[in-house]
């Protein structure tokens, strides 16, 4: 399946109603859009950019969840497209 992404820059507000300040570096989140929590879908968990670019292979983000699983080819898109907006700390 496919997520909505959402990147928190450093100063950038995250969390339930943005109470949040991200005060490290730049964080990924990633939404299921099937589940209309949010404007862009039910959260489902956060990450470091930069773990998430250090990272091979595929991301199981709850094991308990089949459909949270994002496998290699598409986190390889991912990574890149993190890397073409320069998202690093």
């Amino acid at each position: 399946m496919r997520f909505n992404t959402k990147i928190i820059p450093t100063g950038g507000a995250y969390g339930r109603d943005d109470c949040l300040t991200n005060q490290g570096a730049p964080l990924i989140e990633f939404y299921d859009p099937r589940y209309q929590h949010t404007p862009i879908g039910q959260f489902v968990s956060r990450y470091n950019v930069n773990t998430i670019l250090d990272h091979t292979g595929g991301l199981c983000m709850d094991g308990s969840v089949p459909d949270w699983y994002v496998n290699a080819n598409d986190m390889a898109e991912i990574r890149a497209w993190l890397r073409r907006l320069a998202v690093t700390a």
